[in-house]
C-alpha cells in the first residue's frame, strides 16, 4: 500500500469518529458471540449481532465434514466459534467474525489451544458461487485483519464482488492467540531511527531485543516449535471443515504462496484452485539468494528508466548516481523527520547508505513507489529528504502489522536449517559487494538470521520442507518484473513443476502482482471463474511500462462522474473524479504516484452542526498543524458550504462544512500547494455543488 493511500484511509475513518458517531461504525461487532459452530459433532445455533449493518449468516444445517477429510491426529475436533471482531473496520459490507480453536500441538490435543481469528465477508453478488476465496498473507508474520481498514476497498473489493472472501490472522499473529509479536523489537526500531550504526551493530541490538521477547513468550508457555507452515496448513484444513465448506480457492501472496503449497502438499482435499502470487517455494534458498534477487530488481529499475525517454533525460546514469549517493550518505548521513501515522508523532531518522538501500528494496515491492525512485535519488543529491521520508514513513507503518516471533518460528524451522552459512556469508560479495553492510543488518534474510535461529529454538523441519511440491490442482502463478524478493524465475520454475499450472508475468509491477492493478486482477478473476481453462491474459501486452515521475509533469485532467454511496446511516450522492482509486467510506485517492497527496473525502454526520462546531470536532481527529482559516463559501444543491484552509499531515487541506436540514456534510480535499487553484475550481466546487444526502 502506498503511503498516501494509508493516510487517506485513516483520514476517512477519523472524520467519522471526529463527528462523534462512532456508535454507527462497524468497529468490530457486538460484544456478544453469535454462533458457536462445531466441525463434526455439535449442532450449530444461529443468532445475529447487535451492530448494523453487519449480519451473521445462518449456519448450514449439515454438520457432516466434507468427504475425504480425516484429522491427522485423533483426539480433537476443530471448532469455529463466532465472536465479535477484534479489529477496527469502517465499512458497509456484510461480514462476521470468529475463532478457529485447535490444539497448539496436535500431538497433545488436551494441551494449549490456539484461537485463530477469522473474518468472513459476504460477496456483493447475490448469485456468487459457494466456493469462497481464502487469503493467505505473507511475511511470514504479516497481519491480515488489522490491515483491512486500509486494504479492503482498494485491494480486495473486486474479489469480494464475485465471491465470499475469508481473511484470517495465522497462528501467532495479530488478533490470534497466543500472539508471537515482539514489541521489544518494534521499540528498538524507534530507538535506533536516528542512530548512524553499522548493519552488524544493528544485528547485535536486535538479537538482544529478540532474546527478551523469546524469554517472555517461553515463560508464558508458548511452544515456539508449533508455529510453522505445516501447523499453519493444518489450521487452514481444519478451518474449511469447521466452516463446513465443500471447497474453496486459495490466494497466497509472498510467504502465503509457500503456505498455499504446503496446503497443496499436505491437505489438497477441498481445494478448488490456487493462485500463487510472488512465489516463494520450499526448494528456493531465500537467505543466500536475497542479494542477487535485489541486484536483479535494481537492474530492472536502471533499465526501465533508461528505456523511458523522459526518465533517461532527467535522470541519466542512474545506477552510478545511486551508488555514488550511497557512498556519500555513508560518509555524511542526512537526517529527516518521519511520521508514526498511528500516533501523529514525528521522529528524527538518519538517512545513510544502508537506509537508502533498504528504502529502495522496499520501494521496489510496490507499483505505487517504483515510479518515484529515480526522483528520490535526485532529491537526496540535493539534500532534499522529503520523498525518502514518505517511503520511510510507510515502511515504519507496515512494521506495526508484523509478528517478528512468528516470522522467526517459520523461517528457523523450514528455511534456515537448509541454508549454508558459508554461502550466505559470501552471497552479498558475489552479487554486489556494495550490499555487504546492508545485508549484515537485514536480520531476517542476512547472515544474522543464523544467530537469531540459534536463540529462537524453533526446531528443524524434515527434508520435505526443502523440496518442490507435486500437485495437479489448477494453479495460476503470477509474477512481477520488478519484484526484489521473489523473482519471476521462482514463479516460472514452480509453474513448470506443477501438472496444471499457468504462469503469467507482469513486467511493469513489483511484488503482489494480483493486486497491483486492473489487468492482474482481471487475469486472477478470470482464472477463478474457470480454473480448468486458460485465463485471458490479453491485457498483459497492453499494460504500459512504468511511468517514472519527472519534474514538471502536468497532472491528468479531471473528469467528474456521478456516484451514490451508502456511508453508514446516510446515502450520499454527488460527483467524484473518474479514475481515482476508491478507498471506501467516501474517500478517493488520485494515486498518481506514492508521493501524490491528492485525496478527496465526502461524508456526512447524522446531526446538524454549525460549521465552527463541526470543525472543532474534526480538528482533534485530523490534527491540523495550524488553525483552519475560512476562505470562501459555495452554494450547493441543498446547503451552503463554508470552506476552510489548513495543513494536515504536512499537506494543504481544504475542509468544507455544509449543514443541511437533518445532517452535516463534510468534504475534504488534500493536495500539493502548487495545485491548489486548479483543484479548487475543477474538483472542490463542483463536488460541493452536487453533494446531497438522503
Amino acid at each position: 500500500m502506498s503511503p498516501r493511500t494509508l493516510l487517506a484511509v485513516l483520514a476517512a475513518a477519523l472524520i467519522l469518529v471526529g463527528f462523534g458517531i462512532a456508535g454507527f461504525l462497524m468497529l468490530g461487532q457486538s460484544d456478544t458471540p453469535a454462533v458457536v459452530a462445531a466441525a463434526t459433532t455439535s449442532t450449530a445455533t444461529t443468532g445475529t449481532t447487535d451492530t448494523a449493518p453487519s449480519t451473521t449468516s445462518t449456519a448450514p444445517s449439515s454438520t457432516t465434514p466434507t468427504a475425504g477429510y480425516t484429522p491427522p491426529t485423533a483426539g480433537y475436533t476443530p471448532l469455529f466459534e463466532e465472536a465479535p471482531c477484534a479489529f477496527d473496520l469502517v465499512t458497509n459490507r456484510q461480514y462476521r467474525c470468529g475463532y478457529l480453536v485447535v490444539p497448539e500441538d496436535r500431538s497433545e490435543p488436551g494441551g494449549t489451544q490456539v484461537r485463530i481469528h477469522v473474518a468472513i465477508f459476504d460477496s456483493t453478488d447475490s448469485n456468487a458461487p459457494d466456493d469462497p476465496i481464502i487469503y493467505l498473507d505473507g511475511g511470514p508474520g504479516g497481519e491480515s485483519l488489522a490491515t483491512l481498514q486500509f486494504s479492503l476497498e482498494p485491494t480486495w473489493a473486486p474479489f469480494i464482488d464475485t465471491r465470499d472472501m475469508i481473511f484470517f490472522d495465522q497462528r501467532g499473529i495479530g488478533s490470534s492467540t497466543p500472539s508471537l509479536e515482539c514489541p521489544e523489537t518494534r521499540e528498538l526500531t524507534f530507538e535506533l531511527l536516528d542512530d548512524d550504526i553499522s548493519g552488524e551493530e544493528y544485528a547485535i541490538a536486535e538479537l538482544a531485543a529478540t532474546e527478551t521477547c523469546r524469554d517472555r513468550l517461553v515463560a508464558d508457555g508458548v511452544d515456539l516449535t508449533q508455529y510453522n507452515s505445516a501447523t499453519n496448513a493444518q489450521d487452514i484444513a481444519d478451518l474449511r471443515i469447521a466452516l463446513r465448506l465443500d471447497e474453496w480457492n486459495l490466494l497466497g501472496i509472498s510467504y502465503g504462496t509457500r503456505l498455499a503449497q504446503t496446503v497443496m502438499r499436505d491437505h489438497p482435499q477441498g481445494v478448488r484452485s490456487v493462485i500463487l502470487d510472488s512465489t516463494y517455494s520450499p526448494q528456493e534458498d531465500l537467505v543466500s539468494a536475497t542479494p542477487a534477487n535485489l541486484v536483479r530488481a535494481f537492474e530492472q529499475l536502471w533499465a526501465g528508466c533508461a528505456a523511458d525517454t523522459e526518465c533517461a533525460a532527467t535522470y541519466p546514469d542512474l545506477e552510478n548516481r545511486f551508488w555514488a549517493l550511497r557512498d556519500r550518505l555513508d560518509a555524511e548521513p542526512l537526517f529527516t523527520e518521519i511520521a508514526d501515522v498511528f500516533t501523529g508523532e514525528d521522529h528524527r531518522a538518519v538517512v545513510n547508505g544502508d537506509v537508502l538501500i533498504g528504502a529502495f528494496f522496499q520501494g521496489l515491492y510496490s507499483v505505487d513507489t517504483i515510479p518515484v525512485l529515480p526522483k528520490v535519488i535526485a532529491d537526496l543529491e540535493q539534500g532534499d529528504t522529503d520523498s525518502v521520508a514518505t517511503l520511510l514513513t510507510n515502511n515504519l507503518a507496515n512494521g506495526a502489522f508484523f509478528s517478528w516471533g512468528m516470522h522467526l518460528s517459520v523461517e528457523c524451522f523450514e528455511e534456515v536449517p537448509f541454508a549454508d552459512e558459508a554461502e550466505v556469508d559470501e552471497a552479498a560479495a558475489e552479487a554486489d559487494p556494495r550490499l555487504g553492510d546492508w545485508f549484515e543488518g537485514a536480520t531476517n534474510v542476512g547472515p544474522a538470521v543464523f544467530a537469531l535461529c540459534d536463540l529462537w529454538q524453533a526446531g528443524a523441519g524434515p527434508m520435505v520442507e526443502n523440496e518442490a511440491i507435486a500437485s495437479d490442482l489448477p494453479t495460476l502463478v503470477m509474477a512481477g518484473g520488478y519484484d526484489p524478493i521473489t523473482p519471476p524465475a521462482w514463479g516460472e520454475r514452480v509453474a513448470g513443476q506443477l501438472a496444471a499450472a499457468t504462469y503469467v508475468e507482469f513486467p511493469a509491477v513489483g511484488h503482489a502482482a494480483s493486486v497491483a492493478g486492473p489487468c492482474p486482477q482481471e487475469v486472477a478473476l478470470d482464472f477463478l471463474d474457470d480454473p480448468t481453462a486458460e485465463p485471458d491474459t490479453s491485457c498483459v501486452d497492453a499494460m504500459a511500462p512504468i511511468d517514472f515521475v519527472v519534474p514538471g509533469q502536468a497532472a491528468a485532467p479531471v473528469d467528474l462522474i456521478p456516484f451514490e454511496e451508502q456511508i453508514l446511516a446516510l446515502a450520499i450522492t454527488g460527483v467524484r473524479p473518474q479514475g481515482w482509486d476508491t478507498l471506501g467510506n467516501g474517500a478517493w485517492s488520485r494515486g498518481a504516484t506514492a508521493l501524490d497527496p491528492t485525496v478527496l473525502v465526502q461524508q456526512a454526520a447524522p446531526a446538524v452542526l454549525d460549521p465552527e462546531q463541526a470543525l472543532g470536532l474534526l480538528s482533534a481527529s485530523l490534527e491540523f498543524e495550524d488553525d483552519p482559516a475560512p476562505v470562501g463559501t459555495v452554494q450547493g444543491t441543498d446547503r451552503t458550504w463554508t470552506v476552510y484552509e489548513a495543513t494536515a499531515q504536512g499537506e494543504l487541506t481544504l475542509v468544507a462544512i455544509g449543514p443541511g436540514t437533518t445532517d452535516t456534510g463534510v468534504v475534504i480535499l488534500s493536495m500539493d500547494r502548487a495545485e491548489r487553484e486548479a483543484l479548487y475550481d475543477t474538483v472542490l466546487v463542483p463536488v460541493l455543488e452536487a453533494f446531497t444526502t438522503g
